[in-house]
């Protein structure tokens, strides 16, 4: 009986930490469904979200939408204006807690994007507590210049960052508190043609390091 208990015990814990092993895939948005942008935010009217259905225009054969981001009328007295951003939150909806426990620093995003015929963008990575009152942003920023498609990845604890929250707080990726992850778009230092855009698509959350499909 002890000995059957016992293995009971082991096949529990091996079960246990194969589930908190396990490879596990968040899909933010693929734009397929063409989710409403109303209530995104945007700097200014200016800032315009287009779905992008032209065959042509997409990464791959798979994908029938993606999302094109452009901001007319750019002002030239905004250096590094933040316009937009790609926010990522699901690991802090309720009901996700166990999911966040396999995540945490082994989190990554990663998206296909492509730059269009305007000023550079600058790709700002985010991390906030949930509800958003602690923020710790990436110290650099990556410019968006190819216009072909790109796979782009970042491994959130790889980065180091800047304490940017009204509640001021460590920066900790191994906490039981669930964190949003957001990559903002900015303008670079200058803007000589007046405009910015990029087009985006399968915006996406792993614990793994994540490759091209």
């Amino acid at each position: 009986m002890i000995a059957k208990k016992n293995i009971f015990l082991i096949l529990l814990i091996f079960g246990t930490l194969s589930a908190f092993s396990q490879k596990q895939k968040l899909m933010i948005s693929n734009f397929e469904n063409k989710p409403s942008t109303t209530n995104w935010w945007r700097d200014n009217e200016n800032v315009k979200f287009i779905y992008d259905e032209t065959k042509s225009s997409q990464h791959s054969n798979k994908s029938k939408v993606s999302l094109h981001v452009r901001w007319d009328a750019v002002p030239q007295n905004r250096p590094f204006a933040w316009f937009t951003d790609l926010k990522a939150d699901t690991l802090a909806v309720e009901g996700m807690e166990k999911t966040w426990m396999n995540f945490k620093e082994k989190t990554w995003m990663s998206f296909w994007c492509k730059a269009g015929e305007g000023d550079t963008i600058m790709l700002h990575y985010l991390v906030l507590s949930k509800g958003h009152k602690s923020k710790w942003g990436a110290t650099k920023m990556i410019p968006l210049t190819s216009k072909e498609w790109q796979f782009v990845k970042i491994k959130f604890s790889d980065l180091t960052y800047e304490n940017w929250g009204v509640l001021k707080a460590d920066f900790n990726l191994t906490g039981d508190e669930p964190k949003c992850f957001e990559v903002g778009l900015r303008i670079g230092s200058t803007s000589p043609k007046g405009f910015v855009e990029a087009w985006f698509d399968d915006i996406q959350l792993t614990n793994y390091e994540p490759f091209e499909e």
